[in-house]
């Protein structure tokens, strides 16, 4: 019941599945040494998905996400659009695919930044094969 009103979860508290805003862009390019995103605009954000808790606690493996088709993957998954979050009751305003060919072992002392917006349901993440 409390996730539902905590917006900046530390990373004991975080699960599979989990929607996190507020990656900053710039901090992404850096940490994928350029891969992710293509294109830096001051300012921007992109939302991340966790994947799996990282051994003794010391991170967590995300994916980013983003609003366009990954249109050079045959496979790729993505979260529906009007999908209501666990906890929190957030709908999602568009789909959010998942950046899965790039991922990052975050730490605790980034974890903490981004916004928790709840946990996706199974039944909301699609899988889309070419």
């Amino acid at each position: 019941m409390v996730l539902g009103f905590v917006v900046n979860l530390s990373l004991p508290y975080w699960r599979d599945h989990f929607f996190f805003m507020g990656a900053d862009d710039a901090n992404f390019f850096q940490l994928t040494g350029g891969e992710f995103p293509k294109k830096i605009e001051p300012g921007k954000t992109h939302p991340i998905f966790t994947l799996k808790a990282l051994p003794n606690h010391v991170g967590y493996r995300v994916c980013p996400c983003s609003s366009r088709k990954p249109f050079d993957r045959h496979h790729y998954r993505y979260i529906n659009k009007g999908c209501r979050l666990e906890f929190t009751n957030h709908e999602m305003d568009r789909n959010s695919y998942l950046v899965e060919n790039i991922l990052l072992n975050l730490p605790p002392t980034i974890a903490i930044k981004f916004r928790f917006k709840g946990q996706v349901p199974n039944i909301c993440l699609m899988v889309k094969k070419k």
